[in-house]
This record gives C-alpha cells, sequence and structure tokens, in this order.
C-alpha cells in the first residue's frame, strides 16, 4: 500500500514535526550551537570542584524502579547531569525539608563519623 492511497483506517504515533531552521536554545541539542559549548565546560568544572563521598544504601527495589524511571523521565528537563547527582538532589531536598521543620531552617552541624548500623532499637 502506498503512502498516497487514504484510508479509514486512524493514524497513530506521534504528529508530524513542526520544522525550523535552527533549534531553540531549549532543544536536546542545542548545546552544539556555536557558543554554547564554553558554558557546558565551565559547568563541569565546577562539578569536579565539589569533594564527593561513596554511599552505599539498601532501598525497596519498589522505590529504586521508580526513581529510577523519574530519572530517566525527567533528567534532561530537570538538568540531571547523572543517576548520582539525581539522588544528591532529592537527599539535599529531603534535608532542606527537615532542617526547616525540626531546626528553624538552620543547618544541623556536619557529621563526619559513621552511623550506627542495624536497626534502630526502640525504646522501652
Amino acid at each position: 500500500m502506498s503512502a498516497a492511497q487514504s484510508s479509514s483506517r486512524p493514524v497513530l504515533g506521534l504528529p508530524p514535526r513542526p520544522t525550523t531552521a535552527h533549534p531553540t536554545a531549549d532543544a536536546p541539542l542545542a548545546r552544539m550551537l556555536p557558543g554554547r559549548r564554553q558554558e557546558s565546560a565551565a559547568k563541569k568544572e565546577e562539578v569536579k570542584d565539589v569533594e564527593t563521598a561513596p554511599m552505599t544504601v539498601s532501598i525497596p527495589t519498589a522505590i529504586r524502579n521508580r526513581a529510577k524511571a523519574a530519572y530517566k523521565a525527567t533528567s534532561y528537563v530537570e538538568g540531571d547531569n547523572t543517576w548520582a547527582h539525581f539522588v544528591a538532589k532529592a537527599i539535599e531536598a529531603e534535608t532542606l525539608r527537615r532542617e526547616a521543620e525540626h531546626n528553624q531552617g538552620e543547618m544541623y552541624p556536619a557529621w563526619g563519623e559513621k552511623l550506627p548500623g542495624g536497626r534502630r532499637l526502640k525504646d522501652s
């Protein structure tokens, strides 16, 4: 069947893309436009200056899978560079919420020591 033939069947899929001469600044490949590479290089240098530490935690599989799906679907829009960046932003958001809720918005003192392992004992 040729494309010129008409059919009573509905057309499925995405609508045709509008054609533009040049991508907009928000387009996925906009970083390839002249003058944009220097900005992204500067951002990468800033990220490298931040000291990182490895962290291993066990979370329910359903939560992990849901978070990975959200990361994959929204990482470009939200500006997440990596999965680790997404996780760090999530932890930071919860930390800010708890500081606001329980410590008048002030940061708690840094805790560089190991946290106790295992389950927390219930108060008697």
